[in-house]
């Protein structure tokens, strides 16, 4: 090979890793909670779930609707993200997430996210160690709207999957319906974060549109390590189980780290596992 056809292929193979994407697994999107848990049973991540119902003492400071807050519960930190993709200039007023029997599918609570009366859609960031998944029971108001999950930290997708320019990765939900309806989806490459909003588009005149006013309930994180970690430090040990013994046979505490509402033996055997 002659030194001009050597240089030539290198080139090309440089600009082949340039351009060349990484390779990456494909999310997947469900509306159905049983095919959704099925699914991360044969993923065999079903050992890492997060249920979060909102009904912990780890979500008390969200009971006054006055005075939102963000929180981190069961190593999951739960914070408004309309900022982030609705622009800063927006409002002014206080704004955070708050907890509403209104919103609740089982048990008392349901969450959803005050902007003191300014009416702006509901945009939800979760984010803690590498999540594998997320779903939940949305509610929107009104109803036959759809929520949906956004990588604002990626510009690719898959289908059903879109990139939206400067926002990130959209996976709409595409399931209107009335109260209560699941929507989940799983990446088996993990995750870090990710934003609960409506179905996002750009329409024909540039302009971001689809944000929604939604609640939701009955949460389900995969977040495989530090399952019984009730103070949210990112290890499981004696601080742990001393909220668990602390709080023990009493409805919700800091030691529920399961989040069903009840300081009992499900939640010291996840601390002692």
């Amino acid at each position: 090979m002659n030194r001009y056809a050597s240089e030539r292929l290198l080139a090309l193979s440089v600009a082949a890793l340039v351009i060349t994407p990484a390779a990456h697994a494909l999310v997947e999107r469900y509306r159905d909670e049983a095919q959704f848990l099925a699914r991360l049973d044969e993923l065999g991540l079903l050992n890492g779930v997060i249920h979060e119902g909102f009904e912990s003492a780890a979500w008390d400071i969200t009971r006054t609707p006055a005075l939102p807050h963000d929180v981190t519960a069961q190593g999951i930190t739960w914070t408004t993200a309309a900022r982030d993709v609705w622009g800063a200039g927006w409002w002014s007023n206080p704004h955070g997430l708050t907890t509403n029997g209104n919103w609740a599918r089982s048990g008392n609570w349901g969450l959803f996210e005050n902007h003191s009366g300014s009416p702006y859609p509901t945009t939800i960031r979760i984010s803690g160690p590498t999540m594998y998944a997320v779903g939940g029971w949305f509610n929107t108001n009104p109803d036959y709207e759809s929520v949906g999950f956004l990588f604002d930290d990626r510009n690719y997708a898959n289908s059903p999957g879109y990139v939206l320019p400067n926002l990130g990765a959209m996976y709409p939900g595409d399931h209107q319906a009335v109260g209560h309806v699941f929507t989940g989806i799983i990446d088996p490459d993990g995750f870090t974060n990710v934003i609960l909003t409506g179905d996002l588009a750009i329409n024909e005149k540039g302009f971001l549109e689809g944000g929604v006013y939604y609640g939701v309930d009955d949460m389900i994180i995969i977040a495989p390590t530090c399952e019984g970690d009730a103070d949210g430090s990112g290890t499981v040990d004696f601080d742990d189980l001393n909220l668990v013994l602390a709080g023990w046979n009493t409805g919700p505490s800091a030691g529920d780290v399961n989040g069903d509402g009840f300081t009992n033996f499900d939640d010291l055997n996840l601390v002692l596992a």
